[in-house]
């Protein structure tokens, strides 16, 4: 599974020849995993086309032959890593559909990696009716059991008894347990909420049991509260739960990738502090002065950096703050993503339909870049 100690692992790959790095996306249609060795063939072809080395060639067949054992899941996606020369091989399961891209670098490239460590957060899942609830992880799109919480057991609802008295009383009864139970629970949430536990929280179950468990939530966990939905405990199980946790956080994050779009465009219109466009971009990264960097890029963009002064352009060449040579480096907009991190910003990868998309890449800024000349 993508963690930190992973990336960490392969970022210290010793740089000892190239390394064939792959990324394929796996969309939710079946064809996709029949036709996974034929994808990266196409998207390895390119290197093979311009490589001469007798080994570089034998790793792309490696890579090849990694991709149709590893497999996948539909909706989700892989990266591959294979070097002979630094004893490299390595099938990494990512959990969302990633850009497709095959390089050829002297180290592993891990720019998307960053970018879903970055992006993805912690949610806690829990399911709850009147009795019980079970609590879970939700990360990168797995769900994995955490806790379970149960009150008493009670009489079924509908027990008449003498003159339904009865049945008014156990009635009365099962209110004050599933109260009780609701109170347990967001106690518990709360605990795990304010300990660094998760980061936002999904309710699922029936709408009754929901509504009782959301209205006991206290107000740093309503602030928390991502989405709700309505499942059936008694009869769903772990992966139906998964599914639900998957399409609620997509929606969510949807709603997050538009809504900042929308803020971006916004103050861009009114000549405030955001860049759109490379251009502008590349102009606020070179002055350290991007706070949060927004990407819609599906293609690489191929670009340059300077290897002493760091400045980023769209060409190879001299670079025009200290003279040196730029190097190429693959894809322009993950370069922009390395220095935003560097420079303690933030960076989203959009994965909704966006406005943003005509224009690629847009960044609010910590303050007015100047523009050339200036």
């Amino acid at each position: 599974m993508l963690d930190r100690s992973l990336v960490e692992r392969l970022r210290n790959v010793p740089a000892a020849g190239p390394v064939v790095s792959v990324y394929l996306g796996l969309r939710p249609d079946l064809d996709q995993l029949r036709t996974i060795g034929t994808r990266v063939k196409a998207l390895v072809q390119p290197l093979r086309d311009e490589s001469t080395g007798k080994r570089l060639r034998t790793d792309l067949d490696r890579v090849v032959a990694l991709a149709e054992r590893a497999g996948g899941d539909l909706g989700r996606g892989m990266a591959l890593f294979v070097g002979s020369e630094a004893g490299l091989e390595e099938h990494v399961s990512l959990p969302t559909v990633v850009r497709e891209r095959a390089i050829i670098d002297t180290r592993p490239y891990l720019g998307p990696l960053e970018a879903m460590l970055a992006q993805f957060r912690r949610f806690c899942a829990v399911v709850v009716d009147r009795r019980t609830a079970s609590i879970y992880r939700f990360y990168m799109g797995e769900l994995e059991t955490w806790e379970q919480i149960g009150e008493e057991e009670v009489r079924k609802d509908n027990y008449g008894g003498f003159a339904g008295y009865d049945e008014q009383r156990t009635r009365g009864h099962a209110e004050a347990v599933a109260q009780r139970l609701f109170r347990s629970v967001t106690a518990r949430l709360a605990d795990l909420y304010r300990g660094g536990g998760f980061e936002l929280l999904i309710v699922g179950g029936q709408q009754s049991n929901v509504a009782g468990l959301v209205g006991e939530l206290p107000p740093d966990l309503e602030e928390a509260l991502a989405g709700t939905f309505i499942i059936d405990p008694g009869t769903s199980g772990p992966a139906d739960i998964r599914t639900r946790c998957r399409a609620l956080v997509g929606e969510f994050e949807q709603q997050i990738d538009e809504d900042m779009v929308t803020a971006l465009l916004d103050s861009a219109g009114a000549g405030g502090r955001a860049a759109v466009g490379f251009d502008h971009c590349l102009r606020a990264a070179n002055q350290r002065g991007i706070d949060t960097l927004l990407l819609d890029v599906l293609d690489l963009t191929a670009g340059a950096r300077c290897p002493e002064c760091g400045l980023l352009d769209d060409e190879p060449g001299a670079c025009a703050a200290c003279g040196s040579e730029k190097r190429v480096v693959p894809d322009l907009a993950d370069a922009l993503a390395e220095v935003t991190r560097g420079d303690g910003g933030t960076v989203r990868y959009l994965t909704a339909d966006t406005k943003l998309a005509p224009h690629r890449v847009g960044a609010m800024l910590r303050f007015p870049v100047a523009k050339p000349g200036t």
